[in-house]
C-alpha cells in the first residue's frame, strides 16, 4: 500500500479531509447493472371458469376473513404463537434485519477511543543510570474506506434484499402453517365423522345379525342368510381399527403444528357442523395472473434473491479498481496523568491509503464471472417460480371446481341410497325380497356415506389450497414480528384469541 503522511495545521487538515471525502462520494457511482425486473409474458387470465377480478381478490383478504370457523381461528392463532418451526423462521428474519445494520455500517466512518498507561524502567545493563518512566495516552481515532465504486452500497442493497427475502420466507411459513392447521383440522373432523358412521353401521348390522339368528331359530330363514348377516357385520366392524388409528394420527399431527404435547381438541358433531352458519365466505373471486408477483411470498422471495445476486455483480466488478482509505487520530500524550488534557501534549495524525490489484492469477475475473452466472441462475429460478406459481393457481381453481361438482353428485347418491335401503327393508320385512337385496342396499348406503364425508373434506381442502395458492394470509412486517407476543398474551383466554389474535 502506498501511504502519504500529511503534516498541516489541524483546521486546514480538517477542511481538506471533508472536502476530499465529499467530492469523492458525490462523484462516485455504483458499479454493476441496476436491477430491472425480467419481462414476463404472463397470461391475462387463469384457465378456469371461476370469477377472476383484480379488485375482489380473495388472496388479499386476511386469514380471519377467509377461515370463519371460530374453533379453527383459535387453533390458527395458537399455532402462530407456539409453532416451533415458525419461531425458528421468525428468528432468522430478526437476524437478517440485524445483518442489514451490520452491512450498512461500512458506509460510515468508524470512530474509536484509545486510552493507555505505561510505566517502565530502563535496563541496568544497557543504561548506566536506569530510571522509571511513565507514559499516558488518550486519543480519538477514525477510519473510513471511501465507497468510490459503490461496493458497500451494492453490499447494502444485496443484504437488504436478503432481509426482504427472509420476510417473504416467514410469510410463506405463516401461509403454510395456517393452511396446514386448517387442512389437518378438517381431515381430523372427516375421520371422526367416518368413524362415527362406521360405529352406527356396526351397531345396526349387529342388530340385524341378532335378528337373523332369531329368525333362523324360528325356521324362517336358512343358515346361509345368518352367515351373510355375520359377514356384513364383520365387514363394517373391520373398518374401525384403521379409522381409530387415523383419527389419533391426525390429532397428533395437529398437536405438532400447535406446538404442544397435549392440546384439548373438541370434535364437532355433524349436526353442529350443519348448524354453523358458514366455514368460508359465500362468494369470492381470484385475482389475475399479474397479481401473483406481489401476492405470493415464494415469487417475491425469488425476486429478492435475484436483486441480491444482481447487486453482487456490482460488488465483484469493484474488485478490479483500487480502494481508498483514510485513517486519523487526535489526542494527547504525557508522562504525568494530571496533565493529560494539557494543550502542549496534543498529538494527531492523518493517513491516506490506496490499495490496487496488480496480479491475482485471474481470481478477480473468475469471481466476476461467477457473480454473472449466479445472476443468470437467479433469473432462471425466478422465471421457473413464476411459471410453477401460475399453474399451481390453475390447478387449485380446477380442483375447487371439480370438488363442487363431485359433492353435488355424491349428495344425490346418498339420497338415492337411503331411499333404496328404505324400500329394500320394507320388501325384506314383507317377504317380497331376500336378505341379499337388503344387504346390497345397506352396503351401497354405507359406502356412499363414507365417500360423501371424504368428498366434503376434499371440497374444504380445495378451498384451503386455492387460498394458499393465491398467497392468501400474508402478514405485514410488523405483524410478522409481533404475532408471537400478541398471541402469547391472549393465549390464556381462547375467546380473546378469536377477537384479538393477529391476522
Amino acid at each position: 500500500m502506498y501511504k502519504a503522511q500529511i503534516q498541516l495545521s489541524t483546521h486546514r487538515l480538517t477542511q481538506i479531509a471533508v472536502s476530499v471525502g465529499l467530492s469523492l462520494l458525490l462523484t462516485s457511482c455504483a458499479m454493476g447493472p441496476d436491477y430491472q425486473r425480467p419481462a414476463l409474458e404472463l397470461p391475462t387470465q387463469f384457465d378456469s371458469e371461476l370469477v377472476q377480478d383484480s379488485n375482489n381478490n380473495v388472496g388479499l383478504s386476511k386469514w380471519k376473513a377467509f377461515y370463519l370457523d371460530p374453533n379453527l381461528q383459535v387453533l390458527i392463532s395458537h399455532a402462530l404463537a407456539q409453532n416451533l418451526d415458525l419461531e425458528a423462521v421468525r428468528s432468522r428474519l430478526i437476524a437478517a434485519r440485524s445483518k442489514v445494520t451490520v452491512t450498512d455500517a461500512a458506509l460510515y466512518p468508524v470512530l474509536g477511543l484509545d486510552a493507555g498507561a505505561e510505566r517502565s524502567i530502563d535496563s541496568g545493563i544497557t543504561s548506566s543510570n536506569p530510571d522509571h518512566g511513565n507514559e499516558f495516552t488518550l486519543e480519538g481515532t477514525v477510519s473510513w474506506e471511501l465507497d468510490i465504486w459503490g461496493a458497500n452500497r451494492r453490499r447494502s442493497e444485496a443484504e437488504y434484499a436478503h432481509f426482504l427475502s427472509a420476510q417473504d420466507a416467514l410469510n410463506l411459513a405463516v401461509i403454510s402453517l395456517i393452511s396446514d392447521v386448517a387442512s389437518r383440522y378438517y381431515e381430523w373432523i372427516d375421520i371422526e365423522q367416518r368413524y362415527q358412521i362406521s360405529l352406527n353401521t356396526v351397531e345396526l348390522r349387529q342388530k340385524e345379525r341378532d335378528l337373523a339368528r332369531l329368525r333362523k331359530q324360528n325356521g324362517v330363514i336358512s343358515g346361509l342368510q345368518v352367515r351373510q348377516a355375520e359377514v356384513e357385520y364383520q365387514s363394517a366392524k373391520v373398518t374401525l381399527p384403521d379409522l381409530d388409528f387415523e383419527r389419533q394420527e391426525k390429532a397428533n399431527q395437529l398437536k405438532i403444528l400447535l406446538g404442544e404435547f397435549d392440546y384439548p381438541l373438541e370434535i364437532k358433531t355433524e349436526a353442529e357442523l350443519k348448524a354453523q352458519s358458514q366455514l368460508f365466505p359465500n362468494s369470492f373471486s381470484v385475482g389475475i395472473p399479474s397479481q401473483m408477483l406481489s401476492q405470493r411470498p415464494d415469487v417475491k422471495a425469488a425476486e429478492q434473491a435475484l436483486i441480491a445476486v444482481n447487486a453482487n455483480v456490482g460488488v465483484a466488478k469493484t474488485a478490479f479498481f483500487p480502494s481508498f482509505t483514510i485513517k486519523g487520530s487526535y489526542g494527547t500524550e504525557t508522562d504525568d496523568l494530571s496533565s493529560i488534557f494539557d494543550s502542549q501534549g496534543v498529538t494527531w495524525s492523518l493517513l491516506g491509503g490506496i490499495t490496487a490489484p496488480i496480479f491475482n492469477a485471474g481470481s478477480i475475473s473468475a469471481q466476476y464471472q461467477i457473480a454473472q452466472q449466479e445472476s443468470k441462475q437467479a433469473q432462471l429460478s425466478y422465471r421457473s417460480t413464476v411459471l410453477r406459481a401460475y399453474f399451481e393457481v390453475n390447478n387449485a381453481m380446477n380442483s375447487f371446481r371439480r370438488s363442487e361438482l363431485a359433492i353435488d353428485a355424491q349428495q344425490e347418491l346418498v339420497v338415492a341410497s337411503k331411499e333404496y335401503t328404505r324400500l329394500a327393508t320394507l320388501r325384506y320385512r314383507n317377504g317380497v325380497s331376500s336378505s341379499l337385496d337388503l344387504m346390497d342396499a345397506q352396503r351401497s348406503l354405507f359406502s356412499a356415506q363414507l365417500t360423501l364425508s371424504q368428498v366434503k373434506r376434499d371440497r374444504l381442502l380445495s378451498m384451503i389450497t386455492l387460498y394458499r395458492s393465491v398467497g392468501g394470509g400474508v402478514l405485514t412486517q410488523q405483524e410478522l414480528l409481533d404475532v408471537h407476543q400478541t398471541s402469547a398474551e391472549t393465549q390464556a383466554s381462547p375467546a380473546s384469541m378469536i377477537e384479538t389474535g393477529s391476522e
